[in-house]
């Protein structure tokens, strides 16, 4: 899955971008969600990863706050449940 996400303008302080995945099998011994991440700027917000196994997100399992300079980081987020599940990110 790839997905990007512009926030510079026109987009404004406050704005929030959210994703869903699509299903993934059960995870009963750990998986690991991989992705790259940018976040640089001195508005930058945060990005919360999620795992969702019904209809509310469950689980935090990885977060990022502020800048983090102007380079793409790879994230790994640990995954282990039991039952079919989504990642995606909270929405406030």
């Amino acid at each position: 899955m790839y997905m990007y996400i512009e926030t510079s303008l026109p987009r404004r302080q406050g704005d929030k971008a959210y994703f869903i995945s699509p299903r993934y099998d059960a995870a009963p011994n750990g998986k690991c969600f991989k992705f790259w991440y940018h976040m640089y700027g001195r508005h930058i917000g945060k990005l919360n990863i999620y795992v969702k196994a019904g209809p509310a997100l469950g689980a935090m399992v990885w977060n990022e706050t502020g800048n983090q300079g102007n380079f793409w980081l790879h994230g790994k987020a640990p995954v282990k449940i039991s039952t079919r599940f989504q990642v995606g990110n909270q929405r406030d």
